[in-house]
């Protein structure tokens, strides 16, 4: 009898064993899923950054081809090394001139409230505009550039 229930005991423990075993392949399956998912989101968010398309042309071969780490920095920098200096498919002029457009009637409409157009605060300013999804890499930098002269010159006043 005292047999039979060390074997009973033992077949439940390699059973449990066996379970946990499964249980952890489905989870790291899943966990692989999900990481290739987001991979591939944040290469489509990258490319879309450089203004190509991950669909067709370079961006394509880039998907195919990168295997480093999934910035914009170092998509851009792979794009440069393989490909050489890659134009965005957009037209800057036209964006530039919506900008422009844009700007112009914002300044307008506050004339007209009579409202003090500087922010009250840069820092905020500056967080705003970089963590806003249509804002490129270069339009970032550009923007600390100035917000920190901006800086520098209140501090002398």
């Amino acid at each position: 009898m005292e047999n039979n229930t060390e074997q009973v005991e033992e077949t439940t423990v390699v059973d449990e064993q066996t379970d946990n075993i499964k249980q952890l392949r489905e989870e790291f399956k899943k966990l692989k899923a999900e990481n290739k998912q987001f991979k591939a989101d944040a290469m489509n968010s990258a490319l879309s950054s450089l203004g190509l398309n991950a669909e067709k042309g370079i961006g394509k071969a880039v998907v195919k081809l990168y295997e480093g780490d999934v910035t914009v920095d170092g998509v851009k920098d792979f794009v440069a090394q393989e490909f050489g200096e890659v134009s965005s498919s957009e037209q800057p002029s036209n964006n530039l001139a919506s900008n422009v457009v844009e700007a112009q009637s914002r300044v307008e409409q506050l004339n007209k409230l009579g409202v003090n157009a500087e922010p009250t605060d840069v820092g905020q300013e500056f967080i705003n505009f970089v963590r806003d999804s249509k804002t490129k890499p270069g339009d970032s930098i550009n923007a600390k550039l100035r917000m920190m002269e901006t800086l520098k010159q209140q501090n002398k006043k």
